[in-house]
């Protein structure tokens, strides 16, 4: 039998992160711009490592999510990348991708429909490059479940991002129309095998969420709840639900999608 595990709901600030010691791997680093302000920095020998990060601004990066990929020797590779707000497109016939190609004369980032050119980074550039801050990925968020009712009020539940996928932690809920939502407070927390119960400060609201009952209790009133499948809907999630949408994800195509 499972125990009831009953969680005091602390909102765990963003501990600052680490930066990662590019110092093991630096020397076989190479990086790529838009020559707009937008950089990728990868090992070329070994495109599907992992080494791949990527920035806005040239002078913090963030690790990339890199999902999948392949490479044709030194000739080409195609590296797609983890970015919920854009999914496969015919055009690039792939997700969200990173590719180069005729060994290296050729540079392209695929953000959905749109694709960026990119041209490589030497010498003094790419050596005070190097010098920047190196961070683990920029978003800590996992969408964990949502709900909605009759009149079109989503109820929105996620909590902390860890490499474990069995660390929950720093559940937050929000509730409302589309693009409108609003986090709530939370008081107490259930999360046991049979489902999730987040109570607000007050006590009167709180959200069912297993599999045998999925309600929206405020006081006496109880209203049963559609659940809406996370996987099915990332991008709605992360673009126009509300809770997400303008944050920047730390990926490669944030501002270029």
């Amino acid at each position: 039998m499972h125990s009831l595990l009953l969680l005091a709901a602390v909102v765990l600030g963003q501990a600052k992160p680490t930066p990662i010691d590019i110092a093991p791997f630096k020397a076989t680093l190479q990086a790529v711009t838009d020559g707009q302000g937008h950089y990728l920095v990868f090992n070329p020998a070994e495109p599907l490592s992992g080494q791949v990060f990527s920035s806005a601004d040239g002078k913090t990066f963030y690790k990339t999510h890199v999902i999948g990929g392949g490479a044709s020797g030194t000739e080409s590779f195609n590296l797609s990348f983890w970015d919920p707000r854009i999914g496969w497109t015919r055009e690039s016939g792939n997700f969200p991708s990173f590719t180069m190609s005729d060994s290296g004369k050729n540079w392209d980032l695929w953000c959905g429909t749109r694709k960026t050119a990119l041209k490589p980074v030497e010498g003094d550039a790419l050596a005070r490059l190097l010098t920047a801050t190196f961070l683990p990925p920029r978003w800590t968020r996992r969408p964990e479940r949502l709900l909605r009712d009759d009149t079109g009020t989503y109820y929105f539940v996620d909590r902390l991002r860890t490499e474990d996928d069995g660390d929950r932690r720093d559940f937050r809920v929000f509730v409302g129309p589309r693009g409108k939502m609003k986090q709530l407070p939370l008081k107490d927390i259930v999360d046991d095998s049979k489902g999730t119960i987040l109570a607000t400060k007050t006590g009167d609201l709180r959200l069912i969420a297993s599999p045998e009952s999925r309600m929206w209790i405020a006081g006496a009133r109880k209203l049963e709840l559609t659940d809406v499948p996370v996987d099915d809907n990332h991008k709605m999630i992360y673009t126009d639900l509300g809770p997400y949408s303008g944050q920047p994800l730390g990926t490669p195509c944030d501002e270029l999608f």
